[in-house]
């Protein structure tokens, strides 16, 4: 989601659309198209191979996409993770400009931008269409249709992507993030909403399946989700963070341009 190639090389300035913004349309394109890829597959095989988890088409349909939506969702974790810490090892210790540090940051802003869009979908569009499944049809597996895109991508996915944000802020914005300033709150509860949202499930389907089967939204299994939504306003908190830091680069520029000036005028006594 980031470039070792900074915007001022490749002709783009740090907040162009096609600079630090990038990361934000290429992440929001990437979840839309995957809701509506699983969106277009519910409606084609939800009632014609998802009712009965015994048989064959429901293994053809919904058991692959079960394990190929964890196992794609474990490769990139994999894959992301790995390459954020590596090139942030490399990036220890380096002085950074203003202008690469806004793009930085406006490329975590991406980031948060994108984990906010995978808490919606998984919050708001697939609830509501499970709900109205479960209220219709009765469920003899707790890997439904509209369970399987929903706990099982978009929510360790949105975990992903919490993690993956506070990784790309440890590295390449120190001055907010580095390890010296310790574990930042605005991260924790941003991280623990999308943790609590997945542990949830565990506790929502055994709720299902030994106390109340009807999927009613005010019954208690579900008010931790009101949780959720609190804690996810840590995001609001990164933003604050880095726009706190954002004013502070801009204060720092006159500083940035005098010292030059300075420099070239003590050499020419």
């Amino acid at each position: 989601m980031d470039s070792m190639r900074t915007d001022g090389e490749a002709g783009y300035g740090p907040t162009d659309w096609l600079g630090g913004w990038r990361t934000l349309f290429w992440s929001c394109a990437a979840l839309l198209a995957c809701n509506v890829f699983l969106w277009i597959w519910d409606y084609n095989f939800a009632f014609t191979a998802g009712l009965n988890s015994a048989s064959r088409d429901f293994t053809l349909h919904y058991r692959t996409l079960f394990w190929g939506e964890l196992l794609s969702v474990g490769a990139f974790a994999g894959i992301w993770y790995g390459w954020l810490v590596r090139t942030g090892q490399a990036l220890k210790g380096k002085e950074i400009t203003p202008r690469e540090e806004v793009r930085r940051i406006a490329v975590l802003w991406g980031i948060i931008g994108a984990t906010s869009l995978s808490l919606y979908i998984e919050a708001s569009f697939w609830p509501n269409w499970d709900g109205a499944w479960h209220q219709t049809m009765v469920r003899d597996t707790a890997l439904t249709p509209t369970h399987i895109p929903m706990f099982y991508f978009f929510f360790p996915l949105s975990v992903v992507l919490a993690l993956g944000a506070y990784l790309y802020g440890r590295f390449r914005i120190p001055a907010v993030y580095g390890a010296e300033k310790g574990f930042p709150w605005s991260f924790f509860l941003l991280i623990a909403a999308a943790v609590l949202e997945f542990v949830q499930v565990a506790f929502n389907e055994w709720g299902h399946s030994l106390w109340l089967s009807e999927e009613f939204f005010s019954v208690p299994f579900h008010w931790p989700f009101v949780a959720y939504g609190w804690l996810a306003g840590g995001m609001f908190a990164v933003w604050g963070e880095t726009i706190l830091r954002l004013l502070g680069i801009e204060k720092e520029l006159p500083k940035v341009r005098e010292l030059p000036q300075q420099t070239a005028a003590a050499g020419g006594r």
